[in-house]
């Protein structure tokens, strides 16, 4: 049974905090015990909530309101500690959330009664090492992205899959992503569409300057490493499109599956290329027309 719910809320909208003004009260009203799970809300929100530590306490359940983005933080949020999340789609695509906001408290009503399941998904892990040392770890639900800035040349990588070297690349960047994430930036740069319920990891090379820059698909259980070769300007490493770090000449990007899996809240069963279909097809052609 649920009684403590976190939640993790797009304050840029005023629409998902106005949602969220009213969810507290309705879940209140159930008994059930509400909190924040981010470390910064406090100065955001005007919610009288606590801010609860997942490390120290955890929620039965989070609740994402926003779009995708949202979606994707809390995932890293709470995917090291086990917490599935429902996201509440507030924002344009809504990919990956599964309640639509008319449909909010008569869905909500089935979970609290324990009619859901968890879908789980594979989360990616890449470490940073500098000098020979692991020098930063990050998690991603979508994709590791080794990218060159706005006004920079060519980047040159080397890539391997455990010790086999792969090749070198020129391009714009590399991404490596989940099958999650395989229909977000990696499918833009012509990457392939993976099934979620497939454990792989796609590198999709972006505008690569060669005939033989194709995608590629890594079994998940192997270790991809990317060195970057040149770095005479900016080059970022971005994880999920959300968080950036600056990379210097020989760093060296090692992308595995991480130890934890994301676990998302469905009420529904997933057809996946339903999803697809309804989401980026049918909303492309809405777009045009």
């Amino acid at each position: 049974m649920i009684h403590n719910i976190g939640l993790i809320i797009n304050y840029r909208r005023a629409q998902a905090v106005f949602l969220a003004e009213n969810l507290v009260i309705w879940l209140k009203n159930r008994g059930i015990k509400v909190c924040l799970m981010e470390a910064d809300a406090l100065g955001k929100s005007k919610l009288d909530l606590p801010i609860q530590d997942i490390c120290q306490e955890k929620p039965d359940m989070a609740i994402a309101l926003g779009g995708d983005g949202t979606f994707l933080r809390a995932a890293r949020l709470t995917a090291p500690h086990q917490v599935p999340v429902l996201g509440i789609n507030l924002g344009h695509l809504g990919f990956l959330s599964e309640v639509e906001e008319f449909a909010v408290y008569p869905e909500l009503e089935k979970i609290l009664t324990g009619q859901f399941i968890v879908d789980e998904r594979m989360m990616l892990q890449a470490e940073l090492r500098r000098g020979g040392k692991i020098f930063k770890t990050f998690h991603g639900l979508n994709d590791v992205v080794i990218h060159k800035g706005a006004l920079s040349r060519l980047l040159q990588m080397n890539v391997w899959v455990e010790d086999d070297y792969v090749g070198h690349y020129k391009a714009d960047g590399i991404i490596l992503a989940s099958p999650t994430g395989s229909t977000a930036y990696s499918l833009s740069a012509g990457g392939p569409v993976v099934h979620p319920d497939l454990e792989v990891m796609v590198l999709t090379p972006i505008c690569p300057h060669t005939l033989n820059g194709r995608p590629t698909i890594i079994p998940a259980t192997r270790r991809c490493t990317i060195e970057v070769e040149n770095a005479t300007s900016e080059v970022m490493l971005t994880v999920d499109g959300q968080t950036g770090f600056s990379l210097e000449e020989k760093d060296q990007i090692i992308v595995t599956r991480a130890p934890f899996k994301a676990a998302f809240i469905r009420i529904h069963p997933q057809r996946f290329f339903n999803v697809l279909r309804n989401k980026l097809v049918e909303a492309d052609r809405v777009s045009y027309e």
